[in-house]
């Protein structure tokens, strides 16, 4: 199955949904990622310039997609979403992919519940692209900047909870200052733990959660 990840800057994806990543490309599914921004206004530890952090925080999703088992990358470059022309711009290049790569799923950033404004105008653009495409398939929205209060879909990933880390660390420009790796793992050992309320015992060691997206999620922000 070709599945198609979406997300607003290089680590996004790695962050949110690294082991399901790493387990979907295990199974032998064929995953590109798209990364619509270049990162240049993220955290700078080493006070680089923006077009030199962007080249490396390229370089480094490059690196972390790799070791997930992505199968392809693909860096759009955009500054950011929030101009009308960047983001008319990248909607159309992801309805261009979506009718060349025909997705079975799709993984991107909730339009309306993260708390991050790029992360929901990636999910609304996605969610936007779908429609103006004609295309039916599930979209599942995963967890990074908010955090959800219920989901339709709990992903066991103990096997890959390993190869997730690698992935994160890989990205050291933004590591070098905030333990992103410490704080979704905790996550991932909560959403495990505590993942139905009727449970008698824990049934995984880590787990990512989702929520299936429609273009309503998208209308609501609007």
């Amino acid at each position: 199955m070709n599945v198609l990840l979406v997300s607003a800057h290089p680590d996004d994806m790695e962050i949110g949904m690294g082991g399901t990543a790493a387990k979907l490309a295990e199974r032998g599914d064929s995953l590109t990622s798209v990364i619509l921004t270049d990162g240049r206004r993220s955290p700078n530890p080493f006070n680089l310039q923006p077009e030199v952090l962007a080249q490396i925080r390229e370089e480094e999703a490059r690196k972390a997609a790799t070791l997930l088992g992505v199968k392809e990358i693909i860096a759009c470059g955009f500054p950011d979403l929030v101009s009308a022309e960047n983001y008319s711009t990248a909607k159309q290049m992801i309805k261009e992919l979506i009718s060349k790569i025909q997705p079975g799923e799709i993984y991107t950033l909730h339009p309306e519940l993260d708390r991050h404004p790029s992360h929901r105008l990636a999910g609304k653009m996605l969610l936007e692209s779908m429609e103006e495409c004609e295309v039916q398939c599930d979209v599942w929205a995963y967890e990074v900047w908010g955090l959800f209060n219920q989901w339709h879909r709990i992903e066991d990933i103990s096997a890959q909870i390993g190869k997730k880390i690698q992935a994160i660390s890989e990205h050291k420009s933004q590591v070098a200052c905030i333990s992103y790796a410490e704080g979704v793992t905790g996550l991932n050992r909560w959403r495990a733990i505590f993942a139905d309320p009727q449970q008698t015992k824990s049934g995984t060691a880590f787990a990512e959660a989702f929520i299936r997206c429609s273009i309503l999620d998208s209308k609501k922000t609007e």
